[in-house]
């Protein structure tokens, strides 16, 4: 996954629509690109967190104690 930093973009700019949202209590929440190896290839996930540092923490958290819950076949919005 490439992900390209604006160095010159204004810092007060927002990023895009689509990667923000607000949870249930209407604090706001990013979208973050992860990346990892396995073997010969480069693969890439995303996640949710309300920062940068809260990204990091997310990821952490994973490397203890992530585990495959099973196979996704279909999801039902709420």
């Amino acid at each position: 996954m490439n992900v390209i930093s604006f160095n010159k973009r204004d810092i007060r700019e927002r990023p895009d629509a689509q990667f923000v949202r607000k949870d249930e209590h209407g604090q706001v929440m990013y979208l973050f690109a992860l990346e990892y190896e396995m073997g010969p290839s480069t693969w890439s996930a995303k996640i949710w967190a309300y920062s940068f540092e809260d990204a990091e923490m997310r990821v952490k958290a994973m490397r203890e104690s992530l585990v495959v819950c099973g196979q996704m076949h279909a999801s039902i919005g709420a």
